[in-house]
């Protein structure tokens, strides 16, 4: 039976090929040729090295059916060499000159892309950058100057506001800075010669605008507006004209919830208890009962926590935070041993120099604590919080909460909060320097804007009073 079947089909291609029968052409739809001129290769990636320095270029091949990827060459072994990281090719500059970087369709020859490098000289760029003030008022202006030495090639610059307290018009070496929201921000100026990337950054301070908004400058004025109590919701923008002493004021549980803005100007509100509940010790207490809003430098000092404050979660600022803390000085002494507390279930409460809770989305950045290590209460508070909102550790752990500390500096060495039966421990403290003694450390390892702070050798960071 198959014989008989190839029998006829051999005659009837006979019978065709007498009759006038054509063979297949190369305009065939279904040649090889036909399945292959539509495959593109194309190269992208820097286009300057250095001698002796190697870079990353890709490769794509599209509309190849077959995925039959690419060979790669150069047209000058001399000038660069290469090598082939699946869809990359890895190029190294060895001496100075130009060649072309040639990556080839294996499934068409015929199909390549050209690219061309040029080596330069090993040489060691130095970027500058000068700003023409560093302290403005929101909507003022900085005007920036860039500039490179020891480099020939081409420059092309990238200007960014690293914490978008402003916006940046840029004209190649030079462009304007226009601040806009409050606060402490880092400008970078950055070029890339291969696969080197060279920056410069310089510190700016954006003073707020405070028309409008409604002063403090006695102690009668932070109890009238701050600390006005029964678990008021204040919001409205204030700012300080002086350093405030409350002459040992004691702040119970029922304080605000602030949900504005307060601008400290670098003073600090002083000498002052935080009392808590003296009925319940599981109720928080804080300066305020909670912070929703955004506190601008400004410090909390002389503070103590005591026996009547040793409540779950208690702090200095608050007990629970979903706002944004920036440049903030906090100085407690906690006078209570709160493991003298301890339950059956041998549970007790911790508190905080900071903040009891952090919460989902919050930014600390650029926090100094100074914790009393000689008080009998030193080692049941946390130097940043007590209880973190979420993490992965606990019994019915709920999803970890997402929070910003960034540029956090203290004495203490009792950081992260208290693992507990709904969350872990702080997960992440890249952003905490800790342990640190204020008499022995160079002022030039804080991260600190010195528009802000006032920075010295063997000395704590202290906030600069500015007033308007």
């Amino acid at each position: 039976m198959k014989k008989t079947s190839l029998f006829l089909a051999l005659a009837c291609l006979t019978l065709l090929s007498s009759c006038g029968g054509t063979e297949t052409s190369s305009e065939d739809p279904t040649s090889q040729s036909s399945t292959t001129s539509n495959i593109k290769v194309t190269i992208s990636g820097e286009s300057t090295v250095m001698v002796g320095k190697t870079i990353q270029l890709s490769v794509r091949v599209s509309r190849d059916s077959s995925d039959g990827g690419f060979t790669a060459s150069v047209s000058d072994s001399s000038i660069l060499s290469y090598a082939v990281d699946g869809d990359y090719i890895n190029v190294t500059g060895l001496k100075i000159g130009t060649a072309n970087v040639i990556a080839t369709s294996v499934t068409d020859p015929t199909v390549s892309d050209e690219y061309e490098i040029s080596v330069v000289a090993v040489q060691n760029p130095v970027l500058s950058l000068s700003a023409d003030n560093t302290m403005i008022m929101q909507n003022g202006t900085i005007n920036l100057t860039a500039s490179v030495t020891d480099y020939d090639g081409a420059v092309s610059y990238t200007w960014k506001s690293l914490y978008s307290k402003g916006s940046i018009q840029s004209n190649g070496e030079t462009a304007v800075y226009t601040g806009t929201r409050i606060g402490s921000d880092t400008i970078q100026v950055s070029f890339t010669v291969g696969s080197e990337v060279y920056a410069q950054t310089v510190e700016v301070y954006v003073n707020a605008d405070h028309t409008g908004w409604t002063a403090i400058s006695t102690a009668e004025d932070v109890y009238d507006n701050l600390l006005v109590g029964n678990n008021t919701t204040i919001g409205g923008n204030y700012y300080l004209t002086n350093d405030i002493d409350l002459g040992g004021y004691q702040i119970y549980a029922d304080s605000t919830d602030f949900a504005g803005n307060l601008d400290g100007q670098g003073y600090s509100i002083k000498n002052f208890e935080i009392m808590g509940n003296t009925e319940s010790d599981h109720t928080n207490g804080g300066f305020f009962c909670s912070i929703s809003g955004n506190l601008y430098a400004i410090g909390f000092e002389e503070a103590v926590i005591g026996e009547t404050g040793s409540a779950w979660g208690t702090s200095v600022l608050c007990c629970a935070c979903t706002g944004n803390l920036e440049n903030i000085l906090v100085d407690v002494s906690h006078t209570y041993n709160n493991a003298l507390l301890i339950d059956e279930n041998e549970w007790f409460p911790f508190n905080a120099a900071l903040v009891g809770i952090f919460k989902e989305g919050t930014t600390y950045r650029n926090i100094v604590v100074n914790v009393d290590e000689t008080a009998d209460g030193y080692g049941t508070i946390f130097a940043d919080n007590a209880y973190p909102a979420g993490g992965s550790a606990g019994t019915s752990a709920q999803n970890a909460q997402t929070f910003t500390v960034e540029n956090f500096y203290t004495n203490s060495d009792v950081i992260g909060g208290s693992a507990w039966e709904w969350g872990s421990t702080v997960e992440d403290t890249s952003g905490y320097t800790i342990d640190i003694s204020w008499s022995t450390t160079s002022a030039t390892e804080y991260a600190l804007n010195s528009e802000v702070w006032t920075l010295a050798n063997n000395s704590m960071p202290t906030l600069t009073g500015r007033g308007e």
